[in-house]
């Protein structure tokens, strides 16, 4: 009876040995690492796509950067994935047959679905790939420069190298975990931005044809991965204004929320309070009350004294 008592027990820990075991190593396998970039520290992410909080300026300082300080080659990796939105891999693959330089178009091997698909490109990126290749006919457009010996013999770069290339470019710059990811959904962004412009022929089918997305939700989803500070900021200071009057007394729809020109004398909030307050020469905050949409009242308003002749 105490065999099969300690056998059992035995078979019991080793059952949970191996589930434990592989727990831990399914638990390696999908787990990758990443860094904030906005430099909060290291994160874990299981896949479940957190958003990417970063600065506008910060993505095209990095562009601007790469163009003055770094060669052609290492700019035009840059270049490429935010004015087409490419993967890494396809990226690596890109190869000079197919590209084509009269219809301002190429040919990318779709790294997840192994197939080819055209896509359009403009001059300019076009000419630096002209300008890189030089007078090669075929071959890979990125290879490897390491010395004299390896750039004779046009090895294509690996995706490890250029994510390294990538986060150095970024350091360089003064961004930290720079990465093509971040390009892809830059073009993505701006592509959004482009279409909610009045009069513009973009459309978010053809975003998600470009970034040749099986669903559109995939597409919508990559818009919405991509946050930039900014247009939080900008979104805080026109809602969470201290100095909005919270009580009723004032009508609201006397304040019909204006297009506030430059300079605050123009604005009906100015006309309304600011000029007629004791505080106005030396009012610091007036400037802000004058362009926040919404704004009904100041608390620290108090009307000047009539004088009478």
């Amino acid at each position: 009876m105490s065999e099969q008592l300690n056998r059992s027990a035995s078979e019991s820990e080793g059952k949970a040995a191996v589930r434990w075991t592989f727990r831990v190593r399914n638990e390696i396998t999908l787990e990758v690492t990443a860094t904030l970039p906005n430099g909060g520290g290291r994160q874990h992410w299981h896949g479940k796509g957190e958003a990417i909080v970063i600065r506008r300026s910060d993505i095209e300082h990095v562009h601007d950067y790469a163009r003055v300080n770094r060669k052609l080659r290492d700019f035009l990796l840059i270049r490429l994935p935010m004015k087409i939105g490419l993967r890494t891999n396809e990226i690596r693959t890109l190869n000079i047959e197919d590209i084509d330089f009269t219809s301002f178009s190429f040919r990318v091997l779709d790294s997840k679905k192994k197939q080819f698909y055209p896509l359009p490109l403009d001059g300019i990126t076009l000419q630096l790939i002209k300008d890189l290749i030089g007078n090669r006919v075929e071959g890979n457009v990125f290879t490897r420069e390491d010395n004299w010996k390896i750039r004779e013999q046009h090895k294509p770069l690996s995706r490890v190298a250029i994510w390294y290339l990538f986060h150095g470019i970024g350091l360089a710059a003064g961004v930290k975990d720079f990465n093509p990811r971040i390009c892809r959904h830059w073009f993505a962004c701006k592509w959004h931005e482009e279409m909610r412009k009045p009069g513009s022929t973009k459309t978010i089918v053809g975003l998600q044809r470009i970034l040749r997305h099986k669903n559109i939700a995939t597409t919508t989803f990559y818009l919405a991965r991509l946050v930039f500070f900014e247009d939080i900021q900008e979104e805080f200071n026109g809602v969470k204004n201290p100095y909005i009057a919270q009580t009723g007394d004032i009508s609201r729809s006397r304040f019909e929320p204006t297009k506030v020109s430059s300079t605050p004398q123009h604005s009906k909030f100015y006309e309304e309070f600011c000029s007629r307050c004791i505080h106005e020469p030396i009012c610091s905050i007036k400037t802000q009350m004058c362009s926040c949409k919404g704004v009904v009242g100041c608390r620290f308003y108090k009307p000047k004294k009539e004088v009478i002749i």
